[in-house]
């Protein structure tokens, strides 16, 4: 097992993949431990982060320093005054109150401030303009080449190897499956490689063919004169409404920038020998530090000494790379982490060790796992492009719904501009741009932490599919035919439902680890008998390709990519049988098309396949076309549903319609960690006897009167608030659990969602949440709010008898 990069990640995942107990662990740094990016790391570290899951890894991090010294000897200057964070906007008010939540929720101390309180902990800095700030009383720092080299120390006593100055050229793989190593003088070989290279390892991985997207920028900190004042026990100061921090060093302090435009640096503008840095640059510093002057008057008085501008790699959505990639089998990442290796080092080494040992993550990994990004957000240009804003979104303010303004168009929908034309407001996933409303405000001027901008929009939309028909743009879709002798057994090895079903069947299914979590949901549609159609959320585009593409190694059986060749136009609401009839002679009955069915019939002026289904808990069609057609099929819906006040509808409406009819969300409501009987989602697997979908002996294992966890229904009584996601949920002033996803439900006049709650808790108790420092109570159901027992579906299957 090699890990490639000797820094605070790279040291970190062999110190803990060697105390689990593997013999055979290799460290290779190309020039010397730390000489990447720790080496100049600020060393902040923190106990909370922005969601329960990050939290999980951040908080591991101060544990595991305080046991250095006394574990190797080596002083890694671990100091605790706490740190703050200063809002100096409503908005920013907000985001702190619910980062405070959060850190509750997951036991770390954590407190909002007034202005008072906060000058008393910072007396060198002014509070004008300051409205609260957030205090974390266990925040500090550390030396991080210190850390690193003691993690270093004790991986090597646990068994591991250290190499310094040895330079990977290659990752070497045969078919798809890693192989080893390449140096200049021999080739290593190895069943797992993990890359904790940094900003080196994009390139490195695209020796392999792997896709990376994450990309260099300069990151500045500077370091004052010595200071007369008083500097003992200051915690870590952000002011992230002015992109900037500050912390104590001897006595002086390190002032460092997230100014709001990056400056990206290409792999080949850095020099590759070690301790790389850039020329200081203190006209791009300047705003920054004026700023910090200001607020802290100390720092003028005093000048600076030292300027150290050198490269941090960061990626599209800020969030680091972790995890198997999709396109090699044993290839796992640890990078990206986007200026806090040293806050995540410890917990990304623990959590990357115990998903290669035990073959799946062990937490909600969705919003850090590699195969989240498509292939084209590897592109060099596009990186570029984004990572101008990444840099400064670290300490933007973290809006809801937040779309980037860098990079985009990049991808676009058939459709796009019809949906333009009728006022579309788009936003973007995986490069591609969709719709998420249409009309109103824009979406810059859409952000709140309470009742966005384009909530009437959406309400509008959410209140005509209901009642009349809405047309969606799901081209995003990841979508996927499975061709050959072995098709259907290729399907029944990778998802955990019976899909050895007629032709025209459509079946929703998991797709599994080998622990029984769940990695993909989605539907599967027997064409023929040696053929079918595989369709996944948006984001699953890469996974879904990799799961399925290694799974067909082992059989006669073919992996096609239909995604950017297929439009895929959702027909939702109770007049869309109506609607379809008028562009299409095919026979819409129910008995010829039931819930559940697909079949290829005559749409428009060509052909499509259509199947019967909804995320929406109203009557409801897909209609699948070759691109080239979607245009002509979109527009003729149009123009024959004029007088069934059929129009667009978006993203944020279809949220919060399958919000209230309960239907999960992969990424938030399930994932990797997951079971499917946890989610609720029983129905979805198939465990007969000769079932042998991956998962299926770990399924069989679980004990399901004896769950901890259970998947459940909530709303809020108060008919005003909006959510953001993790919220804790209480059961008679215990907690019990946490919201998973949320929207306001339109049709029931109030927010509802999902969240997993402790199974041994009493369905009659009184249960609330906490949503920004406030408490408020919720009605929990085990079934969903909206239609729970499927009258409304039912009811457009009898309609249609009593026409017939």
């Amino acid at each position: 097992m090699i890990v490639v990069g000797g820094g605070i990640i790279g040291s970190s995942i062999a110190y803990h993949l060697a105390h689990a107990g593997v013999n055979d662990v290799l460290l290779v740094e190309r020039n010397v431990l730390t000489s990447g990016t720790t080496w100049h790391a600020a060393g902040l570290i923190a106990n909370a982060r922005g969601s329960i899951a990050l939290t999980g890894l951040s908080q591991y991090g101060p544990e595991l320093y305080s046991t250095l010294h006394a574990q190797t000897g080596i002083d890694v200057g671990l100091t605790t005054p706490g740190s703050i964070s200063v809002a100096r906007t409503a908005a920013r008010v907000d985001e702190l109150t619910h980062a405070a939540d959060i850190a509750h929720h997951c036991g770390v101390r954590a407190e909002i401030l007034s202005t008072e309180a906060l000058g008393n902990l910072w007396p060198l800095a002014s509070m004008d303009g300051v409205l609260a700030g957030l205090f974390f009383p266990d925040d500090g720092y550390v030396n991080p080449g210190y850390a690193s080299i003691a993690m270093a120390q004790l991986a090597s006593r646990s068994g591991a190897v250290i190499w310094e100055k040895v330079h990977v050229v290659e990752i070497v793989t045969n078919n798809g499956v890693i192989r080893g190593i390449r140096t200049p003088a021999d080739t290593i070989e190895a069943d797992v490689v993990v890359l904790a290279s940094g900003l080196w390892s994009r390139d490195l991985a695209a020796t392999s063919g792997a896709h990376l997207p994450l990309y260099a920028a300069e990151h500045v900190h500077v370091r004052t004169k010595p200071i007369s004042e008083n500097l003992e026990n200051l915690p870590v100061l952000r002011d992230v409404d002015n992109s900037y921090y500050l912390r104590r060093e001897g006595d002086r302090l390190l002032l460092g920038a997230f100014e709001p435009r990056g400056i990206p640096r290409s792999s080949d503008e850095i020099d590759s020998s070690g301790f790389a840095t850039f020329p200081p640059n203190w006209k791009h510093f300047a705003p920054t530090r004026h700023k910090a002057e200001e607020t802290v008057p100390a720092l003028v008085s005093a000048g600076y000494e030292r300027f150290i501008n050198a490269p941090e790699s960061f990626t599209p959505d800020n969030n680091f790379l972790l995890g198997e990639t999709a396109e090699v089998e044993g290839l796992f990442v640890a990078a990206g982490m986007n200026s806090q290796g040293i806050i995540y080092g410890p917990g990304v080494g623990r959590a990357a060790a115990s998903w290669i040992t035990n073959g799946s993550p062990d937490f909600d990994s969705a919003s850090v796992d590699v195969q989240r990004f498509s292939r084209h957000q590897s592109n060099q240009r596009y990186l570029h492009s984004r990572t101008k804003e990444s840099l400064g979104r670290l300490y933007a303010t973290h809006w809801p719904h937040y779309q980037a303004t860098t990079a985009r168009n990049v991808r676009r929908s058939p459709l796009h501009f019809s949906l333009a034309a009728r006022g579309a407001r788009f936003g973007e996933i995986n490069a591609m741009e969709r719709a998420n409303w249409f009309g109103g405000p824009s979406v810059e001027d859409s952000y709140s932490f309470g009742r966005p901008g384009w909530f009437d929009q959406v309400a509008q939309e959410h209140g005509n599919t209901r009642e009349n028909v809405s047309l969606f743009d799901l081209s995003a879709f990841a979508t996927f035919e499975v061709i050959g002798n072995d098709a259907m057994l290729l399907c029944q090895r990778a998802t955990t439902a019976n899909i050895d079903q007629p032709a025209g069947r459509v079946v929703y299914t998991l797709f599994c680890n080998s622990a029984g979590g769940i990695e993909l949901d989605g539907t599967v549609t027997r064409i023929s008998p040696t053929r079918f159609m595989v369709v996944t959320p948006s984001t699953s585009h890469t996974k879904t390709l990799g799961y399925l593409t290694k799974l067909a190694k082992s059989y006669s059986a073919e992996v096609i990519d239909l995604t950017s060749s297929t439009a895929t136009i959702g027909v939702m609401g109770p007049k869309s049988r109506e609607l379809l009839s008028r562009i299409s002679p095919a026979d819409w009955s129910n008995e010829v098309h039931p819930l559940y069915s697909g079949r290829e019939v005559e749409v428009a002026d060509g052909f499509g396949w259509v199947m019967r289904l909804s995320y929406v808990g109203e009557l409801g069609y897909e209609i699948y076309v070759p691109s080239d057609l979607a245009v002509n099929v979109y527009e003729a819906l149009c123009e024959a549903g004029a007088d069934l006040d059929v129009q667009p509808a978006g993203f944020y409406a279809l949220d919060s319609l399958r919000v209230e009819k309960g239907y999960r969300h992969l990424g938030h409501d399930i994932g990797p960690a997951d079971d499917p009987y946890t989610a609720g989602l029983a129905f979805a697997v198939d465990l007969s006897a000769d079932a042998n979908f991956i998962g299926a002996e770990a399924l069989a294992k679980i004990d399901r009167t004896a769950l901890k966890n259970r998947t459940v229904f909530f709303a809020l009584d108060d008919p005003c608030t909006m959510l953001t996601r993790d919220e804790t949920l209480f059961a008679n002033g215990h907690q019990v659990g946490h919201v998973t996803s949320s929207a306001f439900g339109h049709t029931l006049g109030r927010t509802a969602g999902l969240g997993v709650i402790e199974r041994s808790v009493d369905l009659g108790a009184d249960f609330s949440l906490r949503s920004m420092g406030h408490d408020y109570t919720v009605t929990v159901s085990t079934k969903p709010f909206y239609d729970p027992d499927n009258s409304r579906m039912l009811a457009a299957q009898e309609m249609e008898r009593d026409r017939a």
